[in-house]
């Protein structure tokens, strides 16, 4: 496979990617509230997941095919950007993206066990419940610092590479800002900005949105191959 081609592909799992974190909010379309949210009481939490139980597995599904695209997007960028393989940019990115891949499946795993009828039929089970989805709010939240780290590093990287448009770089770097601000939600106990409200995703989508852009300018990149036979004949006419 060409070096275009794997660019291509990963660019198109990109996109995916952003496709499939969509999909997340068709599972629960009949409300609006996409989460159970910080602040609510144990029995609107074990109501939220008897009503949802089979879109709450439905999104960790989606979610963790999406960051396993997530792992083939950052290598196609990295190839993209022409950064050699054991440049410290190239590891962060791509360290980066298998983090949140292993992190997402630690999360999914918690959040579906929520899913369980054993923890939400019994009133008994749902301090456990809760627990449950403390534990996965802390960890989630938490991936948003690599989430950052991934972005900042991707815009240094365009920046130095000049490969990408520019617009590419300074979002990347905006976006890394704002998530790795994001990552201090966890800590709101209640209120709009509560832990799995729908603002307070938007860090998340934020980055999926950038990826899934970048993607697209990746698709329009002139073939590498032609663009080098194109360098070679200049060279050769001089």
């Amino acid at each position: 496979m060409s070096q275009t081609q794997q660019i291509r592909l990963g660019a198109w799992a990109g996109i995916a990617n952003l496709l499939l974190s969509l999909a997340v909010l068709l599972t629960t379309r009949d409300s609006w509230k996409f989460w159970p949210v910080r602040g609510d009481s144990d029995a609107e939490y074990a109501a939220w997941f008897d009503q949802h139980s089979a879109g709450a597995f439905a999104q960790t599904f989606s979610t963790n095919i999406g960051a396993l695209l997530g792992i083939w997007f950052a290598f196609s960028l990295t190839r993209a950007l022409r950064l050699p393989h054991d440049s410290l940019l190239s590891f962060v990115i791509r360290t980066s993206a298998t983090v949140i891949v292993a992190g997402m499946l630690v999360v999914n795993a918690m959040f579906s066990v929520t899913s369980t009828p054993q923890l939400i039929d019994d009133p008994r089970s749902w301090p456990l419940l809760r627990a449950f989805t403390e534990a996965c709010l802390h960890t989630f939240y938490g991936l948003l610092t690599v989430f950052a780290l991934f972005l900042l590093a991707a815009a240094a990287a365009i920046h130095r590479s000049r490969e990408l448009p520019a617009w590419t770089g300074w979002t990347a770097f905006a976006a890394g800002l704002i998530t790795l601000s994001g990552s201090a939600i966890s800590l709101v106990r209640a209120g709009w900005l509560a832990p799995l409200s729908l603002p307070s995703v938007t860090p998340f989508f934020l980055f999926w949105l950038w990826v899934a852009a970048v993607s697209v300018v990746m698709l329009r990149l002139p073939a590498r191959e032609a663009r080098e036979r194109g360098g070679e004949a200049g060279d050769s006419e001089r």
